[in-house]
């Protein structure tokens, strides 16, 4: 059975990692016993909040006990509420945005806590938000928006984790805990159907194969046809001008937003009664062939684009508001295909031969990881833990940025990415003074971007293949100081040192190296291949609070934190003197919040408000007036700001069925400083970051009687207010606020071993977007990433 050691979780890291999800996901399966305290979600004679239990601090600690801003949510919970996947997180803790990431970026995730995070899925660039599963931590945003199956809790920490975690997230972790081997075994079978042909399947089983030896094995399936229609123009339209593909009587070509994922997961845990080690194996394998992200062209202006004519090579249709589709039709004119006539920017004449360059509007993904942890008990006092780690990550995206037949904008990206990581951790405790952790983490990542771009309109026409090498190590310490029964000190440091290369090939689509002719395709390129751009530099954060214990029923903390995500280099050049290297940004945050379980445990009310000191924030420019190209996409110190916000989180069971829960965000921003050369203005705000961010869940659990079960209405609320998409904030990126409701009815029968739910999301059917990919200055185009439209569905669910 589970026991618990000194200083780190004694249930190790039963990590699973299932690779699943949309865009590329991994999803990962499958840690058991940090939930041991929850009770079951069923009504109870006197109801009272439950119980959850965080290794936050690298011990087990009640959540209410950990002094830090954290969301513990249990994957009971998590179902409920129709979370399902890493970016459904944005309704559950205050402050916090995740989502797909727009097409340019491939199958990633777009990960912000409290306005801090990382939009770039370039493997040149470290994530903003730290994502770990069952305490690895995965290196980039790529392939990172994680399915939740077969989930025990989920811990969102809020704020730099410069002296927590296995690496150092500026703006904070979310930690997934999956559901471990043990002697209980048991499992589960789920199949689902919804709107847009909708097949989901689901499944987990543990075993015993002897005295201290369990294994557990689980799987899911995903199927969800597009829900966004490719058009074809010239069906459409058959006097424009533009020839039809022949694509049949409806002028549908194809879809975007589909979701087609298959994976499955072993996991092995050794660990019996007479031993003082535990040790947790893993192996995972997953494929992903689903869409592109639904994708819509909102402004096109770029006269000097024409579309491809045969018989009238000097003219053709300019690139204008002919392509755009109606502001609520989940539609767009994307052909993924090149070819046309083209005016540069130059202003001389330029032809792309038709059927030149197609790609698909799919953005795959193949992943597979194994994972060892050992967890050996030293003494009473001490305890070692080691997690040791490899996975790789393939994947393949198609980019029709401009949603139109003239493909102004097609690009076509191969990812690959490996990453090795070790953590060794020695915890213990000196008799009722302190609890300590010291250690160390090792991370190395080996990636590969490689591809074809197409930018005529800048005599850009090539193939890329960059390879990226990340290397950091460090070592930390944590400590929590007991100086009374309810007074307590922490103190925390790390020391990080980091090595980055980028190496950058290009060439032209014969293989050839660009000749420097002026004017001629790519000449802009020349000097670029082979040229490596490197970054070094280290780095010491720390931690100090203070916490008291007013009562069983409150406890206040105070602490002062800092955090780093590191620097680099442009892995984005148009031009030779465009590889240069960007700072890292770094934060201060200082921070005070209170945990209270109020009205006999019925009602817990947790409230933080914080103070950030942000400098050299990192951003992404496209103008770059002091280059040969003024035009670019750059990563640039933009400058400083303060932001201040506040976070409250609720959870009430007033009376016997009746759950109540709810959050509420604040952020306010401020620049300080700007760099003037970024084009960002003191009144800007840094992309992703909205004022008001807030949730509300409410559910009752109605009794039809012994024999026949129960019936559990819920409805789920989740808003958040408008943010600008880019640095330089215009009304072009500006995301526009949005109100969402979701609602479910489950019924469970008296045993609970049958479960059968039912529910629509996004129940109003609101049209919304997640992101915005704004370039009015350089290519007259903006083009917005489409949330998922209303959708119904059907679970049915036998646990054994």
């Amino acid at each position: 059975m589970a026991r618990g050691t000194i200083g780190s979780y004694r249930g190790g890291i039963a990590l699973a990692a299932l690779i699943t999800g949309w865009g590329g996901t991994m999803a990962f399966a499958a840690d058991a016993h940090a939930q041991q305290a929850v009770p079951a979600a069923r009504p109870a004679e006197d109801p009272t909040t439950p119980e959850i239990i965080v290794t936050a601090q690298f011990r087990a600690q009640r959540l209410q006990d950990t002094p830090i801003a954290i969301t513990a949510t249990t994957g009971a919970e998590l179902a409920a509420k129709n979370v399902q996947s890493v970016t459904d997180l944005t309704a559950v803790a205050p402050n916090v945005n995740l989502s797909a990431a727009t097409g340019l970026n491939g199958s990633a995730v777009q990960a912000f806590i409290r306005g801090i995070g990382q939009s770039d899925s370039s493997f040149a660039l470290e994530p903003g938000v730290g994502i770990y599963i069952d305490d690895v931590y995965y290196g980039t945003t790529f392939g990172a928006i994680l399915d939740l199956n077969d989930l025990d809790r989920v811990e969102v920490l809020r704020g730099p984790q410069g002296t927590l975690s296995g690496k150092n997230s500026i703006g904070g972790s979310v930690k997934l805990f999956s559901r471990k081997p043990d002697e209980r075994g048991g499992g589960f079978v789920e199949a689902t159907t919804g709107r847009f042909g909708r097949i989901d399947l689901r499944a987990s089983a543990g075993f015993t194969i002897a005295d201290g030896l369990y294994a557990r094995v689980s799987g899911v399936s995903k199927h969800t046809d597009g829900y966004f229609d490719l058009l074809d123009y010239g069906c459409v339209f058959p006097n424009s001008g533009i020839a039809a593909t022949g694509s049949g009587g409806n002028c549908k070509t194809g879809t975007e937003g589909g979701i087609d994922v298959q994976g499955g997961r072993v996991a092995l845990r050794y660990a019996p009664d007479s031993s003082s080690i535990e040790v947790n194996l893993i192996g995972d394998y997953a494929q992903n062939k689903s869409e592109q992200v639904a994708t819509k062209l909102l402004y096109a202006d770029n006269p000097g684009v024409r579309s491809y004519v045969a018989d009238d090579p000097a003219g053709g249709i300019p690139f204008d508001s002919r392509f755009l589709t109606g502001s609520h039709s989940y539609s767009s004119y994307a052909n993924y295909a090149a070819g046309g006539n083209y005016t540069t920017a130059f202003g001389t004449n330029y032809q792309v031969v038709p059927g030149s360059f197609d790609t698909s509007p799919n953005s795959t993904a193949k992943s597979w990881g194994v994972a060892g942890t050992l967890d050996w008990q030293l003494s009473d006092d001490l305890s070692l833990k080691s997690i040791t780690a490899y996975r790789k990550a393939t994947g393949k995206t198609g980019i029709d940025l401009d949603g139109s037949p003239l493909s102004i904008l097609v690009q076509e990206f191969d990812y690959e990415h490996r990453q090795f990581t070790q953590e060794l951790r020695l915890s213990g405790r000196i008799g009722s003074l302190v609890d300590f952790t010291v250690g160390g983490f090792y991370y190395d990542g080996n990636d590969r971007i490689s591809g074809r771009v197409l930018i005529p309109s800048v005599l850009f026409n090539f193939l890329e293949n960059d390879p990226v090498t990340n290397r950091s190590a460090s070592v930390f310490a944590h400590s929590e100081f007991h100086l009374t029964p309810d007074l307590n000190v922490i103190a925390g440091i790390r020391y990080t040192d980091d090595k980055k290369t980028y190496e950058f090939h290009r060439s032209n689509v014969d293989g050839s190296l660009p000749s420097g002719t002026f004017l001629t395709e790519n000449f802009l390129l020349v000097g670029l291949d082979g040229q490596v751009g490197s970054f070094k530099g280290n780095r010491v954060d720390y931690r100090l609070g203070v916490n008291y214990r007013f009562s069983p029923e409150l406890m206040a903390y105070a602490q002062v934190a800092t955090g780093y995500k590191g620097g680099g280099i442009n892995p984005r050049p148009y031009t030779p003197d465009q590889i240069v290297s960007f700072k890292p940004e770094t934060l201060t945050t200082y921070e005070a919040g209170f945990k209270s379980d109020l009205l006999g445990r019925r009602v817990r009310f947790n409230g933080t408000a914080f103070y950030n000191d942000y400098k050299d924030i990192q951003i992404n420019r496209f103008v770059c007036p002091e280059s040969v190209s003024s035009t670019c996409s750059q990563p640039a110190n933009a400058g400083d700001a303060h932001v201040w916000g506040v976070e409250a989180e609720l959870f009430a069971q007033p009376i016997v069925g009746l759950t109540i829960d709810g959050s509420m965000g604040y952020l306010n921003f401020q620049y300080t400083r700007v760099d003037a050369t970024t084009l960002v203005e003191k009144d800007f705000k840094a992309p992703f970051n909205p004022s008001w961010q807030a949730s509300a869940g409410i559910q009752y659990e109605a009794s039809l009687g012994e024999k026949v079960g129960t019936l559990t209405p819920r409805l789920d609320w989740n808003y958040q207010s408008s943010f600008y998409f880019n640095s330089v904030n215009n009304a072009f990126n500006l995301v526009a606020a949005r109100s969402l409701f979701n609602l479910r009815l489950t019924y469970d029968s008296p045993d609970k071993t049958w479960q059968l739910g039912t529910g629509v999301t996004n129940l109003f059917g609101k049209f919304y977007y997640t992101g915005k990919s704004e370039n009015v200055s350089n290519y007259g185009v903006n083009s917005g990433s489409v949330g998922r439209p209303r959708e119904w569905f059907v679970s049915l669910r036998r646990t054994f």
